[in-house]
């Protein structure tokens, strides 16, 4: 009996370093859908998962998936630390998974919410979205928020479903829809409004822009240790007046200006918008 307290009394302190251990992670997986290529987010989120790395005391590495379902099922999984979630993609994550905590959503130019762009070639005669019955359509992903779920939703709403256009596709990224359209092979295409911008100088022509809708989401996995996961949302809240704003938000989007508190409740009117097309 003696030696099997002994033996008791060590694993005790062996379990509880365990347990520390387990809680903190030698590094942080940052997950990303292919919304561009792999070298635009690589670009665009390195300052970001750099200055993370540095508030938090832990390196946080950038991991992008082949496509949206995939990126899903991972952040469902909890095979993600933090995941970067378009509107439409955090919900289908709550519907197939339940709720993850929440981080927080961007803020652009001073607000939590964006909108879907339709746009056409320059020079293109289309004026209006009724104009689009009987032309070729371009879609990214379709499991895009701003480039698939929210332009369905106004093409619908401007009576033009899918099955009065000539034709459309999936291309996978905002990129490939800009140059499909700018090549002649779709009338019209739809991205979001910050690709749009940074854009500005192919002369994409406007058509329509959507609703406001609830900007991107950031979610960890399941059981993240709650002091981390104050410390990521302390560290985006506290972006915007850190020296390093400038680098860390420009190289996401010019227009990007920090990130705010979310809730679920703020993606009720996407979803809306979801079961409408549905």
């Amino acid at each position: 009996m003696p030696i099997v307290f002994k033996h008791t009394l060590l694993l005790i302190p062996f379990l509880f370093i365990s347990a520390l251990h387990a809680d903190s992670p030698k590094s942080l997986t940052f997950g990303f859908m292919p919304y561009l290529t792999a070298h635009e987010l690589l670009h665009k989120y390195t300052p970001l998962a750099d200055y993370l790395g540095q508030a938090v005391g832990i390196p946080v590495t950038l991991k992008i998936t082949k496509n949206y379902a995939d990126h899903v099922e991972n952040a469902g999984k909890d095979q993600l630390d933090i995941a970067f979630m378009g509107g439409s993609s955090y919900i289908e994550l709550v519907e197939k998974y339940g709720k993850k905590p929440l981080l927080v959503r961007y803020e652009i130019d001073g607000k939590p919410t964006f909108q879907s762009i339709i746009f056409t070639a320059p020079g293109s005669s289309l004026k209006k979205l009724e104009e689009l019955a009987g032309k070729r359509f371009a879609f990214g992903d379709p499991s895009s928020t701003l480039s698939t779920q929210v332009p369905r939703y106004m093409l619908k709403k401007a009576e033009v479903p899918l099955e009065k256009l000539a034709g459309y596709d999936f291309l996978n990224n905002h990129k490939n829809v800009i140059f499909s359209v700018l090549s002649g092979n779709y009338d019209a295409g739809a991205i979001t409004q910050e690709i749009f911008e940074e854009n500005q100088s192919l002369n994409l022509k406007l058509l329509a822009e959507s609703p406001p809708v609830s900007t991107h989401i950031l979610v960890t996995r399941s059981d993240l240790e709650p002091t981390l996961i104050e410390k990521l949302q302390t560290a985006l809240y506290q972006l915007k007046t850190s020296p390093q704003a400038d680098k860390v938000l420009s190289a996401i989007g010019k227009n990007v200006t920090g990130f705010v508190p979310v809730t679920d409740q703020d993606y009720d009117l996407l979803r809306t918008m979801l079961k409408e097309i549905k």
